[in-house]
């Protein structure tokens, strides 16, 4: 009997937190890609970019690296309701795409998450 009270004392102990983490889903934002374009830098890393142009073509170079604008990884992009997928060619013809689930867009603020719920943010850049 003694077990049982406090296993249900438990369980109610722990509910509240149970409660909390269901209502910390972020709810998708349908993409504007005219908002998307420009260049963007990632607020974890300030020396990666990523530049989305209006032909639907892109660039990604992490200036950490010693890569500049010009001699980054070149990808395609589009877009589909709050799904922004990167399409990214291999010099050899492979084909890697990655599909993200848009949950914050703003003229200066860009965030992100995969299939996974890794979120990442970045920050345009004006200049």
């Amino acid at each position: 009997m003694k077990n049982r009270t406090l296993a249900a004392l438990l369980l109610l102990a722990f509910m509240p937190m149970l409660l909390v983490s269901c209502t910390e889903e972020v709810k998708p934002v349908e993409v504007n890609d005219s908002l998307l374009i420009g260049k963007w830098q990632k607020e974890t890393n300030m020396q990666e970019y990523w530049r989305y142009d209006a032909d639907s073509t892109g660039e990604t170079w992490d200036e950490s690296e010693d890569v500049q604008e010009g001699e980054g990884i070149k990808f395609n992009w589009s877009t589909e309701e709050d799904q922004l997928r990167l399409d990214f060619y291999g010099e050899m013809g492979q084909h890697v795409y990655y599909d993200y689930t848009v949950v914050t867009q703003t003229e200066s603020r860009l965030e992100w998450k995969d299939i996974y719920g890794n979120k990442q943010v970045f920050l345009k850049k004006l200049s």
